[in-house]
């Protein structure tokens, strides 16, 4: 069984948490719930002189129900015996099923994994003389199993032990992460489990120096940070707290075991929402041209360029004035010399230290669905272009992309405090296409604990695929009927 204490803590709080998520609270599990047009509804109806209450009523209870029937074929009921689980096993794997079967699960639907061929052999003999001979042990890495096992499933915990990314050949984390995502290998409502470990000066000064400017450059174009204020654990990110680059990185080698935690959730949650479906949503898919005509790539690759840097006219660098619209683009270009082209308003450590340049380069590799770090920015980088608004994205749209377009959106969609425009959408649409996961962040946990001397960093995160949205939604063509 395993020694230390703290971690027996946190992998029953996190498996607890993790099945109820999944079964007892399912429906508050996902990011809209059963409930959630009736609130609407009811919301603007509260008060009659709201002119939005008006609209509200073209709402009809017979539209409602049809809906919320939808949601339910979606969704759908589950018990703690329905859910299936993968896991890395380790040397123990029974520790790990006992728990999970404890909490009534079946060990029918439990997969253990383990790539390493020693610690495998010693799972397979601790297996055997365990009350579950019969485990479905499998000597691969999980990500590469999805390849060519396409199965689903609705746990996925990856207790990982090392840092993330690493760039051991057997322990690439990240690129795991990636496998899974890119296969689909959760269920349309999934939770998905990391523990990751951050290495101290003495353990490996070089993986901690490579961390901390890797944490810099990740969280400083971020428009908000985590306070650690139990009220409100929100406050304005590095740039508008007035952080030149330097004082931020020497905040964040400081207060790095804080900072590191923000990471990991900030990286999962972009990776899942973002990186992940934008790098598979490639041009050369006929999806693709469902929504995006390409007919000259040097003019998309220009314009997409010039957001990066400023011209000798001081145009362009959008990236750089507004950050915070474009976090993910800027920290790309604070650790891949081709985008940074040594423009000092980006870091420049990649210039200065060859390690951190190549652990960068494999940062980026292990985000990539083919394992390519420039094809993983090219796809990202015209995406965040094409979806966006005001700008010459419009010369890149599908004929039924440009119809609707014509459309005076702000006119026509009214309960929202902000004016609606198009890229909402196109990225409706998009996502309708390329199926991408959502975090839903309010069912979002993490614990922190030191297991012997090196802290652990443990993240659950909800994962719902919104196909009561983008399913109910008619398709592209049908769109504007």
């Amino acid at each position: 069984m395993y020694k230390e204490e703290n971690k027996n803590i946190a992998r029953k709080s996190v498996l607890k948490a993790a099945i109820e998520a999944l079964t007892l609270c399912r429906k508050d599990s996902t990011l809209a719930p059963k409930d959630y047009i009736r609130k609407v509804k009811a919301f603007y109806r509260k008060d009659e002189s709201d002119p939005r209450a008006f609209i509200v009523d073209e709402l009809s209870e017979e539209t409602i129900i049809r809906w919320e029937e939808f949601y339910d074929s979606v969704i759908q009921d589950r018990t703690a015996r329905s859910i299936k689980v993968a896991y890395l096993s380790g040397p123990n794997p029974e520790n790990d099923l006992t728990e999970m079967t404890d909490m009534g699960l079946l060990p029918e639907n439990i997969w253990a994994f383990e790539s390493d061929a020693k610690i495998y052999n010693e799972a397979v003999i601790s297996a055997l003389s365990s009350k579950f001979p019969f485990i479905k042990l499998i000597k691969a890495n999980v990500g590469d199993f999805f390849e060519v096992s396409p199965q689903k499933f609705d746990l996925i915990y990856l207790d990982f032990c090392g840092p993330l990314p690493s760039k051991k050949a057997g322990q690439k984390t990240l690129k795991a992460i990636t496998s899974i995502l890119k296969y689909h290998a959760l269920s349309p409502l999934g939770v998905m489990i990391t523990n990751v470990s951050l290495p101290s000066k003495e353990q490996n000064a070089n993986e901690h120096k490579n961390i901390v400017n890797l944490v810099a450059s990740y969280l400083y174009p971020k428009s908000t940070l985590e306070s650690n204020n139990p009220e409100w654990n929100c406050t304005d990110g590095a740039i508008s707290e007035g952080y030149s680059l330097d004082e931020w990185h020497k905040k964040v080698e400081c207060e790095i075991e804080d900072f590191y935690g923000q990471y990991i959730t900030r990286l999962l949650v972009d990776l899942i929402s973002v990186i992940s479906p934008y790098d598979n949503f490639t041009s050369s898919h006929s999806l693709y041209k469902n929504m995006f005509k390409i007919s000259n790539y040097n003019d998309l690759t220009k314009s997409v360029n010039d957001l990066f840097h400023f011209d000798s006219n001081g145009n362009g660098g959008d990236i750089i004035v507004d950050s915070g619209l474009f976090p993910i683009l800027w920290t790309i270009a604070s650790i891949d010399k081709k985008y940074n082209n040594k423009d000092k308003n980006y870091y420049q450590d990649i210039y200065c230290d060859d390690d951190f340049n190549d652990y960068a380069q494999s940062f980026l590799s292990q985000m990539s669905a083919n394992g390519n770090a420039h094809d993983l920015i090219k796809n990202i980088s015209n995406m965040h272009f094409l979806l966006n608004e005001g700008r010459t994205e419009n010369n890149f749209y599908s004929d039924s992309l440009r119809n609707l377009n014509k459309i005076n959106w702000y006119q026509k969609v009214y309960p929202f405090c902000d004016l609606f425009l198009f890229h909402q959408i196109k990225e409706v649409l998009f996502r309708q296409l390329s199926v991408p996961y959502h975090v839903n962040m309010e069912k979002t946990l993490r614990w922190k604990y030191k297991a012997k001397d090196t802290n652990m960093y443990m993240d659950m995160l909800v994962l719902d695929e919104c196909r009561y949205l983008y399913d109910w939604m008619p398709s592209l063509d049908m769109f504007y009927s």
